[in-house]
C-alpha cells in the first residue's frame, strides 16, 4: 500500500486493510494450496523467518479501525500483473474488502506498465498508485530481500514510499553482522518494521515447478540462479 495516498495516509486505515484480508483464502483459491502462509518477507529456510505476527484476519477489528479513522464509503484501485494467480488472488482481496465496505476496483496490467507503475523515472503513474498484488525475488539470503525497502528505494522498488530510521540502522547490521543468532535477529525486527507501517499484508512464497533428468547434473549459482554452462552429464 502506497502510505502516501491521501485516501491512506491514515495508518488505521491500512491497518484495517491488513486485517480485512484473508490471506488462508488467497492461498486456497489463488494457489490451490500449493503455497504456505508467510509473516515477513524472508522465505523459510533462511535465517529471519517469521513464524507468526500479531496481524490476524479480523473483519470486526477492520471496520472498528474504519470507523475509528472515520471512513466510510471507500473506493480503492487494486493493481495487479494479468496472470491468473495474481488475477485471482486480486479478487478474492477484493470480495474481502468489500465485506468491511471498502470498494476495490482490480485492474490487471500486463508486464512493462505494471513494473513501472511505481517508479518515478517512468512518469506520474506512482502519485496515483494505491494498493497492488505482486511477488519480488532476490537471493537466498535476508539481505537481498530487505534491501527494496530502504529510504534510497521510495521512487524506485519502495512503492509503498515509507522510510524509518530503525530499518536503515538495521540493514547496515544485518550485512556485517556474523553471528547468526543475532543476523536473524535484526530481519526478524526490520519485518516487524515493515508491518507496523501498515502497508504490507504477506501471502506466501509463490510455488515453482522444475523438471529434471536423472542423467543430468545440475549446478547452481551461490545466488541461487541455475548455471546452465556448468550442467554436466551425472
Amino acid at each position: 500500500m502506497n502510505v502516501d495516498h491521501p485516501k491512506l495516509k491514515d495508518i488505521r486505515v491500512r491497518q484495517a486493510i491488513q486485517h480485512a484480508v484473508g490471506v488462508d483464502s488467497i492461498i486456497q483459491g489463488a494457489y490451490e494450496g500449493a503455497s504456505i502462509r508467510s509473516h515477513g518477507m524472508v522465505c523459510p529456510g533462511l535465517p529471519g523467518q517469521r513464524k507468526e505476527s500479531p496481524v490476524d484476519y479480523n473483519p470486526g477489528k477492520a471496520k472498528a479501525l474504519l470507523a475509528e479513522a472515520g471512513v466510510s464509503g471507500l473506493s480503492l484501485e487494486l493493481k495487479t500483473l494479468n496472470v491468473q494467480e495474481r488475477v485471482l488472488g486480486a479478487q478474492i482481496i477484493q470480495a474481502n474488502l468489500g465485506g468491511v465496505g471498502i470498494n476495490v476496483k482490480v485492474i490487471p496490467l500486463d508486464s512493462g506498465p505494471f513494473w513501472n507503475m511505481g517508479q518515478e523515472s517512468k512518469g506520474d503513474e506512482w502519485k496515483d498508485l494505491q494498493i497492488w498484488l505482486m511477488r519480488y525475488g532476490g537471493s537466498p539470503d535476508p539481505h537481498s530481500m530487505a534491501q527494496w525497502f530502504v529510504k534510497d528505494q521510495v521512487g524506485i522498488w519502495n512503492w509503498e514510499r515509507w522510510s524509518d530510521p530503525e530499518y536503515e540502522d538495521l540493514y547496515i547490521k544485518g550485512q556485517l553482522e556474523t553471528d547468526p543468532a543475532k543476523r536473524s535477529a535484526i530481519y526478524l525486527r526490520m519485518q516487524e518494521i515493515m508491518e507496523n507501517t501498515g502497508a504490507y499484508v504477506w501471502i506466501g512464497p509463490e510455488p515453482e515447478v522444475f523438471a529434471h533428468r536423472s542423467n543430468l547434473a545440475p549446478m547452481f549459482a551461490p545466488s541461487g540462479e541455475e548455471d546452465f554452462a556448468r550442467f554436466t552429464a551425472a
